[in-house]
């Protein structure tokens, strides 16, 4: 990275706690600069977790973060993982403050291990809270023993639709060679991200990738252009660092990144939106590659005709500042804030997976409700969605569309900063999965027709057959209804004097055949019902639980009934589920500043009831 250290990676268990929300930044800048144009869609507007590793870790570089992202001064550098994570939501909070509607993963701390997968659970929960999707991931691109395998389970878990590196696959780039094995070997991870449904890989650059040239079929092409010639763009997309990019070409103007990504509209689409000084004079014999990074806006690149070219094509603006601190970020992300035809909606819709069926299956018989949210600031006007084949693909005959929310419609822009919060608006596309071949992966698109920008409009659709066809037999299928818990949740240890929301969740089974069925959570207790006990004392606040599918990825939390055994609905089926629906029942708990606390567990024992009322 010419000058600057290479990421460390560490792991940690995470759970979420609370901090405070602040109304407003702290470095806030009078002036806008010209060159960051009309900024990002916030829709799109994404930043890299590396940017914060060290101040995740101990606090370092806080650049007086503590204004910017509320933590407690007893956590400005502590690394208790109490404090930690304190810090992390404090982050999240800030994103959300300040307009930012997605993040880029890197290994930090509070960021847990890709087989840990409560940890998971909590990490994409705590997502969740602050409407931050995780857009893409920096990690360990291989298929050597079982990493790439878990990669993909967890990247399923967090509702990634692009999984990466900070760099390209092994065996790199130093050969012609090499650059051609790893072209393969991107194909090949690609192909296997994509058929398990969470999305093509990506390569990330600096300037190397653009140094190194080879002939490739008689004509002279730096190793990136050889990596996007020789891969398949359903498979294998690019991350384009602009400031590496523009320090490569010697140029401050923005002209050639915008020229490298018009002459590959179909693959570039995340950037790394990065500033700094000493971008290299091009072919000058002093030329040490030594660009420095800083807050976006105040370097000396140029970003207006790269983000003219981005429309359209770029899908995720990655804001990074290699050894920036958080009060950086905070500069950047004014500078980057959206203006004028930058105030615009975008959809967002989570690469969707079906369950395993025979060919010959109808759609109606396995559909799957596609959830798109407007994460933009205009309303999102969609005039059509429509099943199309992926770049290469043959496969959309496969799917179908089976009912829609969506075509036709306005969905509002929310606003999660208004008091009160305005959700941002949604509606549902039923797809129905009806593979025509017998094991088989079909792969395929949900494309959205409207006024968004056209790079966030498709959403990946996958599923596999079995060796079974659907023939004219018949059969009866008994009643069943089953529900299965994985374990008793714990929010762990509660602060007194501090007021937080703790989060937990357990993942849960369901299995229906009922025409319709409901999740229900009752507290049949007495004793403070409805909230968490301690012997005589119970905490003030009641419980508060919800259920969480692919279906409906982010409901909002209800509080237990005060009254003994009466029900709390959790979930709803219309309908039969398509095999085991996967389930995450998440608890909540506010603990106020003032609440009482007594040494002890705080715990209730809780009822869940799987019902139908047509059988």
């Amino acid at each position: 990275m010419k000058g600057i250290s290479r990421r460390a990676r560490t792991c940690a268990v995470v759970a979420a706690t609370g901090v405070a929300v602040l109304a407003s930044s702290a470095s806030a800048q009078a002036q806008r600069p010209a060159k960051t144009g009309n900024g990002i869609p916030a829709g799109q507007a994404s930043t890299q977790m590396f940017n914060y590793g060290t101040y995740l870790n101990n606090g370092g570089n806080t650049g007086a973060a503590n204004p910017v992202t509320g933590v407690s001064a007893a956590c400005l550098t502590s690394t208790s993982t109490t404090c930690r994570l304190e810090r992390l939501e404090g982050l999240f909070a800030f994103f959300q403050r300040k307009g930012w509607t997605n993040i880029e993963l890197f290994a930090h701390s509070g960021f847990p291990a890709q087989n840990d997968i409560p940890g998971l659970v909590a990490y994409r929960a705590l997502l969740d809270k602050y409407g931050l999707h995780a857009a893409g991931w920096h990690g360990t691109v291989t298929d050597v023993g079982p990493a790439w395998t878990e990669r993909l389970a967890a990247s399923k878990i967090l509702g990634m639709d692009y999984i990466g590196s900070g760099g390209v696959a092994s065996p790199g780039i130093n050969t012609y060679s090499n650059t051609l094995l790893t072209a393969q070997a991107l194909n090949r991870l690609g192909k296997e991200a994509v058929e398990a449904g969470v999305g093509p890989v990506y390569i990330h650059n600096h300037t190397g990738e653009f140094d190194a040239k080879y002939v490739d079929n008689g004509v002279l092409k730096s190793a990136w252009q050889i990596l996007m010639d020789r891969t398949e763009s359903r498979y294998v997309q690019a991350e384009v660092d602009v400031f590496w990019s523009s320090d490569a070409f010697g140029d401050v103007t923005g002209e050639a990144t915008a020229a490298l990504v018009n002459a590959n509209p179909t693959r570039v689409k995340m950037m790394h939106i990065k500033d700094g000084i000493n971008i290299a004079a091009q072919n000058s014999p002093t030329d040490t590659r030594t660009g420095s990074p800083r807050p976006t806006g105040t370097g000396e690149l140029d970003f207006r005709p790269i983000f003219a070219a981005a429309l359209g094509k770029v899908q995720y603006y990655h804001h990074e500042h290699d050894g920036g601190t958080v009060t950086d970020a905070d500069t950047s992300f004014t500078n980057l804030s959206p203006i004028g035809p930058s105030i615009a909606p975008a959809v967002l819709g989570l690469p969707t997976n079906f369950p395993t069926v025979a060919a010959g299956t109808p759609a109606a018989e396995n559909a799957v409700d596609v959830k798109i949210t407007n994460t933009g600031q205009a309303p999102l006007v969609i005039t059509t969605n429509t099943i199309a084949n992926q770049t290469g693909g043959s496969d959309a005959g496969d799917f179908a569309i089976v009912s829609s929310t969506c075509a036709n419609s306005t969905v509002a822009a929310g606003n999660p900063n208004a008091t009160p919060a305005v959700p941002r608006g949604t509606c549902t596309v039923k797809v129905g999965f009806k593979p025509t071949k017998t094991n088989y992966r079909s792969v395929a698109l949900l494309r959205i027709t409207s006024n968004a920008d056209d790079a966030t409009e498709s959403i990946l659709l996958t599923g596999s057959s079995n060796a079974n066809a659907v023939g004219g037999v018949g059969g009866t299928v008994p009643t069943s209804l089953s529900l299965t818990l994985g374990g008793s949740p714990s929010f762990g240890a509660f602060t007194p004097a501090v007021a937080r929301t703790y989060d937990t969740a357990v993942a849960a089974s369901v299995v229906s055949t009922a025409g319709d069925a409901t999740l229900s959570v009752t507290d049949a207790s007495s004793t403070a019902t409805g909230h968490l006990v301690n012997g005589t004392f119970a905490l003030p606040s009641a419980l508060q639980v919800r259920a969480a599918n692919t279906a409906n990825p982010n409901p909002a939390y209800a509080s237990l009934s005060e009254v003994a055994n009466t029900p709390l609905n959790i979930l709803s089926y219309a309908g039969p589920t398509a095999g085991a629906d996967t389930v995450t029942v998440g608890f909540r708990q506010a603990i106020g500043a003032t609440d009482t606390l007594r040494s002890g567990s705080y715990s209730k024992t809780l009822t869940f009831t799987l019902s139908t009322t047509t059988p």
